[in-house]
């Protein structure tokens, strides 16, 4: 097995399920305002159905549920790819 595929066959490390490449909706809760980003990049088992993001990924997440914080809306709904 090459180094290329055994990167390729991650594996989920409680149900041990194939993770693949995928986008998710992440939905978040701050005070009164609900966040919603589309189009986030993930890795989804294909047997759970549990979502992980990398560490770029996640920062990307947190700045910008940080920037909206001071939100005067009840519901935010942004997509990932315009605002990352």
């Amino acid at each position: 097995m090459q180094a290329d595929e055994f990167l390729a066959k991650q594996v989920h490390p409680f149900c041990k399920g194939n993770l693949e490449e995928g986008f998710t909706t992440h939905t978040t809760e701050i005070g009164d305002t609900i966040v919603i980003i589309k189009g986030v990049p993930c890795l989804k088992c294909d047997q759970c159905g549990e979502v992980s993001y990398t560490g770029a990924v996640y920062q990307r997440l947190e700045s910008i549920i940080d920037s909206m914080q001071n939100s005067q809306t009840e519901v935010v709904i942004t997509n990932y790819p315009k605002v990352a």
